[in-house]
């Protein structure tokens, strides 16, 4: 018998299923969001050092499977904008080299400019710096070089480079005001889109090595990994969290209230520190560490900010159906 035409099927359409399962994540996001503004809301207005709430549940729940080993010697990068003379380091190594005395470098930098300090280093093209003139053996381009290759921390020092001391750490997204952790990132060029320069800034990039094998608590997870675990599912209320330490708030205090209290719970389960995805360089990953003194800054080096990009597409209600080569 044939079926009648106006007879409806059950049956979805790919189209139909993608759209129903995209508002059912939808769904579930909204409520997870709700569970951590509830969670925002009590510590900032009912308890600020205790709580039951179930993403401090959640926390916990999901600490044997998040925890990640990081093996000694493993790099880290840290950045700092470097609001002195770029060209400070490397005329004063440059004087040094030609045979000048400390009084006598201090003397003829004191009042250079920054192009004066450029120019002096092209002695071939200014002549007029008599003081900065190299011989023929060692021409500028030649100390440049060696500059370059000899001198460990050309930016901030390694004190510089760390975590500030106590009395000049303000909130920050893991740390409350005083309390020293070290920011770090896992390649050099997520710190310097973390630090929010400007076009024109000079930055100092800092390398680090971890001097002991350490276990964070990894929050970088995403759905692709979750849709591999067959035997444990993770909740979304996980993925929440990870986007809560990864959500830039403009110094506004109040929203670091609930990342601090998870980092100090994830402090008191034995962790040495933890690990998020960088919400301002796509494919970046920070890394906290409780302890400064687990890492040494090993180097640093200067960089310019030449031009910020952003990848700017259509929001994603408009991306429903399209083909992933399109968007």
């Amino acid at each position: 018998m044939e079926t009648p035409k106006n007879e409806k099927t059950n049956d979805l359409t790919n189209e139909e299923y993608f759209l129903a399962l995209l508002l059912l994540l939808e769904e579930d996001e909204r409520q997870q969001k709700e569970k951590w503004d509830q969670f925002e809301k009590d510590l900032i207005y009912t308890n600020r050092f205790s709580s039951k709430s179930p993403v401090v549940a959640e926390l916990h729940d999901c600490a044997e499977r998040a925890a990640k080993k990081i093996p000694s010697n493993s790099v880290f990068y840290r950045a700092r904008v470097y609001p002195y003379n770029s060209y400070d380091k490397l005329l004063r190594y440059y004087m040094k080299s030609t045979g000048h005395s400390s009084k006598e470098i201090d003397e003829f930098t004191k009042s250079l400019s920054d192009s004066e300090k450029l120019l002096s280093l092209q002695s071939q093209y200014y002549s007029n710096l008599d003081a900065c003139k190299a011989s023929s053996s060692k021409t500028a381009s030649n100390l440049q070089q060696k500059w370059k290759k000899n001198v460990r921390f050309k930016g901030y020092s390694a004190i510089e480079s760390t975590a500030p001391k106590s009395n000049l750490v303000g909130n920050g997204r893991a740390n409350p005001d005083h309390i020293r952790y070290l920011y770090l990132c896992e390649d050099d060029r997520t710190p310097v889109y973390e630090i929010r320069p400007i076009i024109g800034d000079i930055v100092s990039v800092a390398e680090f090595r971890l001097l002991k094998d350490i276990i964070v608590y990894d929050l970088t997870l995403d759905i692709q990994d979750q849709m591999r675990i067959t035997d444990n599912q993770w909740s979304s209320l996980y993925d929440m969290i990870g986007k809560m330490f990864s959500k830039p708030f403009n110094g506004e205090v109040q929203h670091y209230l609930p990342t601090q209290f998870l980092a100090e719970e994830i402090k008191r389960m034995g962790f040495d520190g933890l690990r998020f995805n960088s919400s301002l360089h796509k494919g970046g990953v920070n890394v906290v560490l409780f302890n400064p003194e687990l890492c040494k800054a090993v180097s640093s080096d200067l960089r310019l900010v030449n031009g910020i990009s952003l990848d700017i597409v259509d929001a994603p209600i408009y991306q429903i159906g399209q083909d992933a080569s399109t968007k």
